[in-house]
């Protein structure tokens, strides 16, 4: 595994494995955010639409400021300023968009390049606490980012809803589902293939649309192991659709179907 491939594992891979710091509940009564740093190992594919997998580790970080809130998890953070008590949140969000480089696949690695770059824009979403015989906790969050032109023009966009139930003293089990969507430009930089990149590849050209790119699903767990310490897992399938999924670089050699998994462990204040 190249240098280059190795760091993107690192950086993109493990938002499933983080997603049970997500959860935020020390001690499972669910509308309790303490402060939480942990680390989430696993694996998934090499770039959006590959086939070839990777492993790597990433950080997730969540901390609690004067009327605002850090959360941090692999790829994507986010700061809430929401009222604190309010159910609605919003607030600025960054995303590391990792490229396509030093990639396993003989056909595909002849395809241009493409560097990483940081995205930045802003989230809304609703929380719902329910305390009672069954308690759970629900989100429903949308955001949009873009990297104003750096690799792409126009804009990225999602919606995102997730559940989490504790089903004793020490283990929390969650799931959840989104959908996401892009301009064209977007998509054409990273599913489309010009006349350079299907001369190089031998892939037929191809021009990507915008609209629908993904829609996606994840179930996880959390195991309270004392006051502080907490282990889970994760795993999410990533299901490219729209011009994404039609594109010959996952038609011809890669596979719309995009699994990542892992383990992590956090600690919590």
């Amino acid at each position: 595994m190249g240098g280059s491939s190795q760091r993107r594992g690192v950086v993109r891979c493990l938002g499933a494995a983080l997603l049970l710091l997500a959860a935020r509940a020390s001690a499972f009564d669910l509308p309790q955010m303490p402060n939480m740093i942990g680390v989430g190992v696993g694996s998934t594919t090499q770039c959006s639409g590959c086939s070839d997998t990777m492993i790597g580790a990433v950080p997730g970080v969540e901390y609690h400021g004067q009327g605002w809130l850090l959360e941090w998890y692999g790829p994507y953070a986010q700061i809430d300023l929401g009222e604190p008590g309010s159910h609605f949140r919003w607030g600025p969000a960054l995303s590391v968009k990792l490229g396509r480089s030093d990639l396993d696949d003989p056909v595909l690695k002849r395809l241009p390049e493409i560097s990483t770059t940081l995205e930045g824009g802003a989230f809304v979403g609703y929380e719902y606490y329910h305390s009672g015989d069954i308690p759970y906790r629900m989100r429903l969050y949308a955001n949009v980012l873009t990297n104003a032109g750096s690799v792409y023009d126009g804009v990225r966009g999602g919606l995102f809803a997730s559940v989490w139930l504790p089903t004793s003293e020490r283990l929390l089990l969650g799931g959840g589902a989104g959908y996401a969507w892009a301009s064209q430009s977007f998509m054409n930089t990273y599913y489309g293939v010009d006349a350079g990149g299907a001369q190089a590849s031998g892939l037929p050209m191809f021009t990507a649309h915008g609209g629908n790119q993904q829609v996606y699903g994840w179930l996880g767990g959390i195991y309270k192991l004392d006051q502080h310490w907490a282990v889970g897992a994760a795993v999410i399938d990533q299901y490219l659709i729209g011009s994404a999924g039609d594109s010959p670089i996952i038609t011809e050699r890669g596979k719309a179907s995009q699994l990542t998994w892992g383990f992590g462990v956090g600690y919590m204040w």
